[in-house]
């Protein structure tokens, strides 16, 4: 279980390491489950074993949900 402010900490952190990381698109933070459970969610253009292992070495070991979203666009 993380709370919202470890979630916050650890994406000041890492979210710019994240996000020049080929494949990732955005970075973000929601619930995880029911009460004060969060989870860092980092949005990858496609789900793959190599973007999954970067991510993981940049928050080893902490709350983090990747989610297959592809690339963000302006509208």
């Amino acid at each position: 279980m993380a709370t919202k402010a470890h979630v916050e900490a650890l994406k000041h952190r890492v979210s710019r390491k994240l996000l020049r990381l080929p494949g990732v698109s955005g970075v973000g933070i929601e619930r995880a489950g029911g009460g004060e459970d969060y989870a860092l969610v980092v949005h990858v253009t496609d789900d793959n074993p190599g973007t999954r292992a970067a991510v993981a070495k940049h928050a080893p070991d902490e709350a983090v949900r990747i989610v297959t979203s592809g690339k963000f666009r302006k509208s």
